[in-house]
């Protein structure tokens, strides 16, 4: 077979790498393989595999025509058979060029974030996502074939750059300090605001862990990206952010670093290196590569759209990364091992072949007078919508990185097709993360999920500086999750205007459907103020309490009276009621409503720390550290943890503190005034495993009292998640457990002397093995799945 292959230019990018090297291995298997275009960067790169190759005549306005008759000139000439154009300019020119030679086929590749609609249906498509391909499969494209961006491994591994000390004094690197590396284009589109939001994270992270940010590539941008890197190193007083330039060979940029940022192809080479990986989408979009988030990628490609506060986000994971060197070691070992499975440049060869036979054995369908009109005119709209562009002064490099499939296109047919879950949240998604955001979280893991925060008025988001906009996307790369925020006039908790704002709440859930199209399957209410609205269609209504919201009425702001009629009114409008404890669903089970008990569960794999690393700087008790992690408030049993204190170890306090009772504070102020007591307010829940690292023991220390005997604690699981000993108090969701990893006291003097025991024995790598399974046993996404199956019966009328 004689394949042209003509990459959209020869400079430093993934495509066209990914162009030369797949031909490479196409030639070593006894193709003839020349490639075709302007010289560039990457002409050395070809001549060095041995590839032959073409120059192009000079570019002028896509398609170019002089480009069409040369490459029909060398068509006839060498007798090819495939001429294979990446990304749309090169593929129309292909096109172009092939129609009138029946012996020769254009295959074109888009390895953009989207398809040019202009593109001939007839061509035979490749493209780098399952979501793409879907995509144009559902716009009517029939010949479309996957090709995920593939790594040559016998070149990208780790320690294939060889000594990098000389590397290192070249850029001016310590030794002593973390390096985080970005290989990228230095582009407007798709890059810049990643770029600049890494540069303001290493500005952020700075007091408690300085770090150096090595930013490999050039492009239009590089003068924006220089102007902030050297705002960051003024204020820092050191070069923290060091620009290299356009490399040839980014391998040792890889090979050094200690996390590397990036999208497509280049998070990919990232991974052969068996680095820990963050990628970097646009509208704020960071994601930690882990076993949970890789379905996620493997469907929308290495990328991803929108995210919450994007500068703090992206310094708390690589906060959490720097603070503990065994969850960077599993991260980079989980991203070597994924390359080696399904991104192996051999494999990608194999595939290519199949697809250019495929092209070849096909009947070339003849395009319709309709179909080429419809094409011609999209082409024309596209042009005169750039002109109209330059003349506003606003002009898009990438047109079709611009406006990316992932933000709108179909989800994974792995995923439930059941619809959207409209989640009434109990708190907002920026509160301490816990069971609403979690369970809602891996929920949307499986489908589209609605979170509807709690009414906000407007004095108090002005007073608290909330600046979230009405409708947002949030979560991460596997999920699918939009967030309501909703407005409303000041008073929200007196009875008429509460009425208002539940109304306004409702009103702004619905409307968020109705813009995505979306078809309501289930409706959770988690809060005790909101009322189960009354949903059109089939959607099951579920009643989840998260808590004991009677017993707990008071600590939660609410009259006892007022949330017993909640309940008993929501309860009545239920299809399913949720418990969180088994003495929960049984007070809330009652007519005709299915009934079931949902305990937390734990992001175990979040709490992979090693306990033997030096804990945060903030942190300034010596070890033995027992430590309290999550909200300082009435809940808490006082004596136990003052119990604790007189044993003369280090007691931490992380958390907020929200105690009610005067009481309640006098005893907590008496107890943080100990030498040997630390309180640590509210931490982002990406640091908690740089805190437990520095903790000997885990302590749950709850009152005996119907509201906490109703609950089920996230404290211990996290604790067992990181390996942690636990001690809690004896209350029914500690026996629910079923562990004998969890230390069990009724009194102050027991909690001490297990506290005392724990922190004396030897550490034991298999127990903590131990407790760690038994956290991953009470996983988010199990629970997301009983959740599922639950209301599947409700719906089906099912136990």
């Amino acid at each position: 077979m004689r394949i042209l292959v003509y990459p959209h230019d020869l400079g430093i990018g993934g495509s066209q790498l990914n162009a030369i090297e797949i031909g490479h291995e196409i030639s070593r298997l006894g193709h003839e393989v020349i490639v075709y275009g302007q010289p560039g960067a990457l002409s050395a790169r070809i001549a060095d595999l041995g590839l032959e190759m073409i120059a192009s005549p000079p570019l002028g306005r896509r398609p170019t025509r002089s480009v069409v008759r040369d490459i029909g000139r060398i068509v006839d000439e060498r007798h090819i058979d495939i001429v294979h154009g990446y990304e749309w300019p090169p593929g129309l020119e292909a096109y172009l060029a092939c129609r009138g030679r029946p012996h020769a086929q254009a295959v074109t590749t888009v390895m953009s974030m989207a398809v040019a609609p202009f593109l001939p249906r007839s061509i035979p498509l490749v493209v780098g996502t399952e979501q793409i391909a879907a995509q144009e499969r559902a716009d009517g494209r029939c010949l479309v074939s996957v090709l995920e961006p593939p790594v040559d491994l016998t070149t990208n591994h780790p320690g294939a750059a060889g000594d990098l000390r000389a590397v290192r004094e070249q850029w001016g690197l310590r030794d002593d300090i973390p390096t985080v590396v970005c290989v990228t284009r230095l582009a407007r589109q798709l890059k810049l605001e990643g770029l600049l939001t890494a540069i303001d994270a290493v500005g952020v992270l700075h007091p408690e862990h300085p770090v150096q940010l090595l930013i490999v590539g050039d492009g239009d941008s590089r003068d924006e990206v220089a102007r902030r890197a050297a705002e960051v190193n003024q204020a820092l007083g050191r070069r923290a952010v060091i620009l290299t330039g356009e490399l040839e060979d980014p391998r040792p940029a890889y090979d050094l670093a200690d996390v590397c940022i990036g999208m497509g192809g280049s998070a990919l080479r990232s991974m052969a290196f068996a680095k820990p990986l963050i990628v970097q989408g646009e509208g704020g979009f960071f994601c930690l590569l882990t076993p949970e988030s890789l379905p996620g990628f493997l469907w929308t490609g290495w990328y991803g759209h929108g995210g919450p506060a994007p500068v703090a986000t992206l310094a708390g994971m690589l906060r959490q990364l720097l603070e503990a060197p065994q969850l960077r070691a599993e991260l980079g070992r989980f991203a070597r091992t994924t390359v080696e499975q399904r991104f192996s440049l051999a494999a990608a060869a194999d595939r290519q072949l199949a697809i250019y036979r495929t092209a070849l054995d096909t009947a070339r369908p003849r395009p319709s007078v309709t179909a080429e009109a419809a094409a011609v005119a999209a082409f024309g709209t596209y042009h005169l919508a750039k002109r109209a562009a330059r003349a506003r002064g606003r002009r898009s490099t990438d047109d079709f990185n611009a406006r990316p499939v992932v933000r709108s296109g179909p989800p994974p047919p792995g995923a439930s097709t059941d619809g959207t879950i409209v989640y009434f949240a109990g708190v907002s998604w920026d509160a301490v993360a816990g069971t609403d955001r979690h369970l809602a979280t891996a929920l949307a893991r499986r489908q589209r999920v609605i979170w509807v925060d709690p009414p906000m008025s407007w004095v108090a988001r002005r007073r608290r500086r909330v600046t979230v906009p009405a409708l947002s996307e949030v979560g991460d790369a596997g999920s699918r999750l939009l967030r309501v925020s909703t407005s409303c006039p000041p008073g929200v908790s007196r009875p008429l205007l509460r009425s208002i704002a539940r109304w306004l709440t409702q009103r702004n859930a619905r409307r968020a459907a109705r813009q995505h199209g979306a078809d309501v399957s289930a409706v959770i209410v988690s809060s005790p103020g909101q009322l189960l609205p009354a949903w059109d269609g089939d959607a099951v209504k579920v009643y989840f309490e998260t808590d004991d919201f009677v017993a707990g009425a008071e600590l939660l702001g609410f009259a006892p009276a007022y949330a017993t009629r909640r309940r008993r009114a929501n309860v009545r409008r239920s299809d399913l009621v949720v418990g969180v404890s088994e003495s929960l669903t049984a007070d809330l089970r009652g007519g005709d409503a299915h009934a079931m008990t949902l305990p937390n569960g734990t992001s175990h794999r979040h709490f992979l720390t090693d306990l033997s690393i030096a804990g945060p700087p903030e942190l300034v008790l010596d070890r033995p550290v027992a430590g309290v992690v999550g909200q300082l408030n009435d809940r808490l049993d006082l004596g136990m943890l003052e119990a604790v204190a007189e044993l003369e170890v280090g007691l931490l306090l992380l958390g907020p503190r929200h105690e009610m009772s005067p009481g309640t504070r006098a005893r907590l102020d008496a107890l943080i005034g100990r030498h040997n007591v630390q309180w640590i307010d509210r931490q982002p829940f990406e640091r908690l495993p740089a805190f437990l690292s520095a903790m000997d023991v885990g302590l749950t220390p709850y009152t005996d009292t119907a509201f906490n005997r109703s609950s089920s604690p996230l404290k211990s699981l996290e604790y067992l998640a990181a390996g942690l000993p636990v001690v809690s108090t004896d209350l029914p969701s500690a026996r629910a457990l079923r562990t004998d990893l969890v230390m069990l006291a009724s009194t102050p003097a027991d909690f001490a002397k297990l506290t005392a025991q724990a922190i004396e024995r030897p550490v034991d790598p298999q127990l903590r093995e131990r407790r760690r399974a038994v956290a991953a046993a009470h996983s988010w996404e199990a629970r997301a799945d009983q959740l599922l199956a639950a209301i599947g019966a409700a719906r089906d009328g099912g136990s």
